[in-house]
């Protein structure tokens, strides 16, 4: 089973993250991205070809930077209108170890896997402080 990863943002978040990918796992190349709102152009056409893309034993992965927003919504549109509801997942309010953890992930992504990581991710949200008696955040 083949795992297609597609990440799809407001501006050049989605390329950001493949550049970080490719830095820190050389995957980036792994990864579709769409950088949807740089130009007039309509980026239908590129969600609609991954979801066109996916064969019937592949699992698909498709991360969005803002749920409700208009890239989300197109994506979660399309995948409906597809009829593959069932072969992708979609993951809104990404951040990079979320893709990380998901793309090197060695079995097959479930939605119990995905839900994992999520609760694993969304805890590692943190403000860091300094303290007086603290000189340096990772001493």
């Amino acid at each position: 089973m083949a795992k297609k990863i597609l990440v799809a943002s407001h501006g050049k978040f989605a390329g950001g993250l493949q550049s970080s990918i490719d830095i820190l796992t050389g995957q980036g190349s792994s990864l579709q991205v769409i950088n949807a709102y740089l130009d007039d152009s309509d980026y239908t056409d590129q969600i609609q070809a991954f979801v066109d893309g996916l064969q019937a034993d592949d699992q698909g992965l498709v991360f969005t930077d803002l749920l409700g927003g208009s890239v989300n919504q197109r994506v979660v549109n399309m995948v409906m209108r597809s009829g593959k509801q069932e072969q992708v997942f979609i993951v809104s309010n990404v951040n990079l170890g979320t893709v990380l953890s998901l793309l090197l992930y060695p079995g097959e992504i479930t939605s119990e896997v995905i839900d994992e990581q999520i609760q694993t991710a969304y805890p590692q949200l943190v403000r860091l402080t300094q303290t007086d008696d603290e000189e340096d955040f990772f001493d």
